[in-house]
């Protein structure tokens, strides 16, 4: 019988050869970004050209040689479509959105394509994934897209914020950062932004690192009736007062029917306004 640490390593092989095979299928220059993986190329940005059934994105972003973060998000995003469960749920076109943690711009890129955006509000607060956030969406005719360099709480503060070097789309509002490299930055309380704006929204997008958790407690539970769909990338709770399997109960309570629940930290949930049709007997 195999031990666990001979399938552990059996696994990383085959999701290892399962990203190469992605790179050469769906991205422009793929042995660049090989020999860039492996470090025998060395630069601080990079321009990914992909390509995914009949839709072309072209993103900047970090090679890395320690997690290869960002390549792993754009992976995710918008060759396999990990949110495609989302937009599935969405009765309308040119959709209205918000996207917390926008990070490069890919969810809000892929969603413009796949469905249209008329309308979306991106909020990153790290200075450099705010830089590249303004540039993608530039780059991919996302002209109707506001972005704010913030973060989204519960609540307004100031926090001190310090790039994630080895995973940029990990870095977190928690925790003060004393470094001298970090930088202020402002976190928006979701309630008090929601109140400033108007009108009714088709998709929420949550990927902010356990922020959600606060969002949803703080938040006046009347201003979710504002969202058709909402799909968030759940974290363990940074205040340690909830565990994950509360996540799902604590959107039902809201009004969501769930659709999808992953039920684990950095698992996927999604739920819509419109009840679920019963299965055909």
């Amino acid at each position: 019988m195999m031990n666990n640490s001979f399938l552990t390593k059996l696994r990383v092989q085959f999701d290892h050869l399962k990203s190469v095979a992605e790179i050469h299928r769906h991205f422009e220059n793929p042995w660049v970004i090989v020999l860039l993986r492996m470090g025998l190329i060395k630069t601080p940005y990079f321009l990914y050209r992909i390509k995914q059934q009949n839709r072309r994105y072209a993103l900047l972003a970090r090679p890395t040689t320690t997690s290869c973060a960002d390549l792993f998000v754009l992976r995710e995003v918008l060759v396999e479509e990990a949110y495609k469960d989302a937009l599935a749920l969405l009765t309308t076109k040119d959709i209205r959105l918000v996207d917390v943690g926008a990070n490069l711009g890919s969810f809000t890129i892929w969603a413009h394509q796949v469905v249209g955006v008329r309308e979306a509000f991106c909020f990153e607060p790290e200075p450099d994934s705010f830089r590249l956030l303004n540039f993608n969406l530039s780059l991919n005719n996302c002209s109707t897209a506001k972005t704010y360099e913030s973060a989204v709480g519960g609540e307004s503060r100031m926090i001190r914020i310090l790039l994630k070097k080895s995973s940029p789309g990990g870095t977190s509002i928690y925790g003060q950062n004393d470094s001298p490299e970090a930088t202020n930055v402002p976190v928006i309380g979701f309630k008090k932004w929601l109140a400033e704006v108007e009108g009714g929204f088709d998709l929420l997008k949550m990927d902010c690192e356990g922020a959600e958790w606060e969002i949803i407690r703080q938040t006046d539970p009347k201003q979710f009736l504002r969202f058709q769909v909402v799909v968030a990338e759940v974290h363990d709770d940074p205040e340690g007062k909830r565990s994950i399997p509360e996540f799902k109960r604590s959107m039902e309570t809201l009004g969501f029917h769930t659709v999808r629940w992953d039920n684990k930290s950095q698992g996927l949930y999604v739920g819509t306004r419109t009840p679920i049709p019963a299965p055909k007997k």
